[in-house]
């Protein structure tokens, strides 16, 4: 068997993060509004929680790059327009420079207010590690929902929040809407990966460099941004991550053996063009040579998952040709599902459980969903994918492992 490389869609920026402040969850109050700048709110206006108590605000964490966040914009815009401003306020918040964002806006308009977070903090205080993301807050400024997708609020749920009635967010998503958004980032992403065909004029390019140094006391931003089929960067990476986001191999396959190095990695790809089997073997080459580290497949029969589907399954998983993937968030304890295909599913429950999952469903499509799951807890997750009509049983199969050896030059250290 051949690990497959994570071919997920840019949106899922997956950062491994030791800075993040206590993760946000339903109930808390919600971190301050620490905006760098504001657009297109009215001159003057104060954002804060004192001055946005009695109203729902909904915070729409996104990028321009964001291929599915640029798709649910005109889901955001509907319901922008069908609430009223002094009951509910929508604020996408973005990290990138205010010139990029007004230039975008110029092409594709946003409703509701654009708070600029130059300094990433907001990201930070709200634990967001993936985007899109939406958190929604009460009128007394307690988070209510981390998890719920824009095509899954409802105008009507809203407003009562807004009248201060405690209501059970999001729902099941209208079949016409989810086929308008699959649509919209098949769209998105083939704008996208047109957009970075100037990147290089190599026809397959591999490179890995040494990331920042590792310092006591400074905690490293791991980022893994993928591109589209055969192209990521990742940057400050161990080299297990490496293997895990480059070559798809899940990080409860890697296991270690002897003092490996401690440095960190900087993996760039692009070869659209390369099969997944070559395209896998050559990043484990390159990680193995510049590394200086052994990689070894093993194949045993191991205890598992097996992932299986009921016939109520083929209702959520449909047919898109639009990229996609699935991870988990141990720190919200969210498993997201963005166009995400039944091995993507599998391969984000085992992370959650930390015991190999094998996907046996027989589904082809992909399935958009925010699932919250429990570390280890095979009885949450059975719960949580009971949605999808989806279920885990212990089983044991043939599982391949990868074992991660010093190579010549760091056997001696």
């Amino acid at each position: 068997m051949i690990f497959k490389p994570l071919h997920i869609v840019s949106a899922l920026l997956i950062a491994a993060s030791c800075a993040v402040a206590d993760d946000v969850k339903p109930g808390d109050a919600a971190p301050a509004l620490t905006f760098t700048k504001l657009l297109q709110a009215p001159a003057g206006t104060k954002v804060d929680w004192p001055s946005l108590h009695g109203k729902v605000v909904v915070l729409e964490f996104w990028a321009t790059w964001c291929a599915p966040c640029v798709a649910e914009i005109p889901i955001l815009n509907a319901l922008v327009s069908s609430l009223d401003g002094a009951k509910v306020q929508f604020v996408s918040v973005d990290d990138e420079d205010p010139e990029i964002v007004e230039a975008f806006l110029k092409k594709k308009p946003i409703s509701g207010w654009l708070g600029i977070d130059n300094s990433g903090t907001l990201f930070d205080h709200y634990g967001v590690s993936a985007r899109p993301t939406t958190v929604v807050i009460d009128p007394d400024g307690r988070v209510v929902s981390t998890t719920v997708r824009p095509e899954q609020l409802k105008r009507d749920q809203l407003l009562a929040l807004a009248e201060g009635k405690k209501v059970v967010l999001g729902g099941d998503v209208d079949p016409k809407v989810e086929a308008q958004l699959k649509t919209a980032i098949s769209e998105a992403m083939t704008a996208e990966t047109r957009g970075t065909g100037d990147l290089s004029n190599a026809l397959f390019e591999i490179s890995l460099t040494q990331g920042d140094p590792v310092t006591e006391g400074k905690e490293l931003n791991s980022h893994a941004m993928m591109l589209g089929p055969g192209r990521m960067d990742i940057t400050d990476a161990t080299i297990a991550s490496l293997l895990s986001f480059g070559a798809g191999v899940p990080s409860t396959r890697i296991h270690k053996s002897g003092d490996l190095p401690t440095a960190r990695y900087n993996l760039h790809v692009n070869a659209p063009n390369a099969a997944e089997k070559q395209l896998t073997q050559a990043i484990e080459l390159a990680i193995a040579s510049g590394a200086h580290v052994h990689i070894e497949h093993h194949t045993d029969t191991e205890d598992a998952y097996v992932l299986t589907a009921a016939v109520e399954a083929n209702s959520h998983f449909t047919e898109s040709s639009a990229g996609g993937g699935a991870f988990y968030n141990s720190k919200t304890q969210t498993l997201h599902c963005l166009n995400a295909a039944p091995d993507d599913v599998a391969s984000a429950l085992e992370e959650a459980l930390h015991i190999p999952v094998v996907n046996e469903t027989g589904l082809s499509g992909k399935v958009m969903m925010n699932l919250k799951i429990a570390p280890k807890d095979p009885a949450s997750a059975n719960a949580a994918i009971k949605a999808l009509g989806l279920k885990l049983d212990a089983a044991k199969r043939p599982i391949e492992t990868v074992i991660l050896s010093p190579g010549p030059e760091n056997t001696s250290h």
